[in-house]
């Protein structure tokens, strides 16, 4: 048996440094709503031979004075330019700038008023926190009558904690890169993060009911004993499970082309950090909880 509890203050340690690092790319680089939040325009081009450079592209439209320019690479011979608002003359213009650059195809074109966009930023906000919310009742409710030294609320309160982190994380990740590639948060990606949600969710239910399952069996072993024998009898199912997500969802990553590429890697760091804090701080957040509260006697 693993003593997965035994270790749990270096899984803690390790989790609050991946989480403040994430907090600190947050910060430091912020994260680039894509245009369904701030309106605006953009436009995907594809160079039918070698791409040019950012700077080169810049250069040439430059004159046209459009606001909030960004220019990202897409693939090999994609870029997407970022602008405020285009209307039907700008972007003609902005087309025929970009013929000096090279021969090229338009593969898109989106415009979404800025009305629009903070309505569903605010709306988005709001889902987000009543899914946790949700999730946290949730726990609270279920595991009510749970016997042991915790209650049902702590229950709760560790899920939503572990909540957080796996939401986090993944943001932290889209901040690096966003800085370094121009890769915004769209609705696709929220989407995604909120099937993170519901998925690590269930693996910390699992793990919680073999906790719950061993109380019910045993009530004189000592709590950490129960809970990390919960952790190793869901070993095995956790991983094998992780594994049969990941496989398509690295397929769609690797194979689905750019428009689903962010999306399917915002699921693959999500069911990693779930995997991960269902077998390495779920647990351990309940016992460490439980010393703090009741401390054991010095011998």
């Amino acid at each position: 048996m693993i003593p997965f509890i035994k270790y749990k203050n270096i899984f803690l340690i390790l989790t609050v440094i991946i989480v403040i690092t994430s907090i600190g790319a947050i910060a430091f680089y912020g994260l680039r709503p894509g245009i369904e939040f701030t309106g605006g325009s953009v436009i995907e081009i594809e160079y039918k031979n070698t791409r040019p450079a950012n700077d080169a592209i810049q250069t040439k439209i430059n004159d046209l004075q459009l606001k909030n320019v960004t220019i990202y690479a897409v693939g090999e011979k994609s870029v997407a330019i970022r602008t405020g608002d285009l209307n039907p003359q700008d972007h003609t213009n902005l087309l025929e700038k970009l013929k000096e650059t090279g021969d090229f195809e338009e593969k898109s074109f989106e415009a979404i008023g800025p009305v629009v966009g903070k309505e569903l930023t605010s709306k988005m906000m709001v889902l987000v926190l009543i899914s946790l919310l949700a999730m946290l009742l949730y726990i609270a409710v279920a595991f009510r009558n749970i016997p042991g030294p915790v209650s049902s609320w702590q229950y709760g309160a560790a899920s939503f904690l572990i909540l957080c982190h796996d939401v986090i994380v993944p943001l932290g990740v889209f901040a690096v890169v966003g800085a370094l590639y121009g890769v915004q948060i769209t609705i696709p990606i929220i989407t995604a993060l909120l099937t993170v949600v519901g998925y690590a969710i269930n693996n910390v239910i699992v793990v919680y009911d073999r906790v719950r399952e061993n109380l019910l069996r045993d009530h004189r072993s000592d709590f950490s004993e129960i809970a990390n024998r919960a952790i190793n009898q869901t070993l095995s199912r956790q991983i094998n499970t992780s594994i049969a997500t990941l496989l398509p969802v690295f397929a769609i990553y690797f194979w689905a082309g750019t428009s689903l590429k962010y999306f399917a890697l915002a699921l693959i760091l999500g069911i990693a950090m779930g995997t991960y804090s269902s077998v390495f701080l779920a647990s351990q957040l309940l016992v460490v909880w439980m010393d703090w509260r009741n401390p054991k006697p010095k011998k």
